[in-house]
């Protein structure tokens, strides 16, 4: 009965509709509602997940390496520049540390906005190449770059375009398949995400490579994240508040 109900409502109302009435509804939930942000979530059983004890040991000694490292990047008079030392609950003491405790030498990012997370990923290595790519060059976006010119030499380069795209993602392939560290912070729109899947099927096993996924606690990624059958780990709780993933793509990326 009750599935048959949820089939119901998901045909009357649709996906979308029905999100929106939960976000509305989740603020009313809460005794103490005054939080900066909080978003509409779920609970659900892991069993599905193959988690590696090499994921374990990433985890726990980048999470160690994040819990004494204090990030100095960006532009501290920029609004956001308050969130790049919260440990745990930002995510970038934590991908910094990633990056670090495999060594990663070439790095992509998908997703570039104001940049500060691009610094975080390149902060304090040697010998590393930062590839990160937007639909926006870093300098035109409606909000102020963390970035300034100088940023840009021999270990950070932006590349702008929609890597969803199949032209483009192949013209870029030989950049993602030299990737040791991809870090995709993407729009969460429902779409984009199951279109880089197809994408990410497309790179060449490689001796280590890790993805770390942003927000994937967020309502429309949970089905995305669920989907992903590579081994991965649920790293939320030293990470983004909003969920942290990491899926050892060594193999290939395994989707279903």
């Amino acid at each position: 009965m009750k599935i048959f109900v949820i089939n119901l409502l998901k045909i009357s109302l649709g996906i979308k509709n029905l999100r929106k009435i939960y976000s509305l509804l989740s603020k009313c939930v809460l005794r103490d509602n005054q939080i900066r942000h909080f978003e509409p979530s779920l609970i659900y059983s892991k069993e599905d997940s193959t988690v590696t004890p090499e994921l374990i040991d990433l985890i726990a000694e980048s999470s160690k390496l994040a819990s004494k490292t204090v990030l100095n990047c960006g532009k501290k008079n920029l609004p956001d520049s308050k969130y790049l030392n919260i440990f745990p609950g930002e995510h970038y003491r934590l991908i910094n540390a990633i990056a670090k405790t495999i060594n990663a030498k070439n790095i992509v990012e998908i997703g570039t906005f104001t940049g500060m997370g691009t610094l975080a990923l390149k902060y304090g290595l040697n010998d590393v190449l930062v590839t990160t790519y937007d639909i926006l060059k870093w300098n035109e976006l409606p909000l102020p770059s963390h970035f300034n010119s100088a940023d840009f030499d021999e270990s950070l380069n932006q590349i702008i375009g929609d890597l969803s795209d199949d032209n483009f993602f192949d013209n870029n392939l030989d950049i993602l398949n030299n990737a040791d560290l991809i870090f995709m912070d993407a729009p969460k729109d429902d779409s984009f995400e199951y279109r880089m899947a197809k994408q990410f099927k497309k790179l060449k096993n490689k001796g280590k490579r890790f993805l770390i996924l942003d927000d994937i606690l967020f309502v429309n990624m949970i089905d995305f994240w669920r989907k992903i059958k590579s081994p991965k780990i649920d790293a939320t709780v030293f990470g983004h508040f909003t969920g942290t993933g990491v899926v050892d793509i060594s193999d290939g990326f395994l989707y279903d």
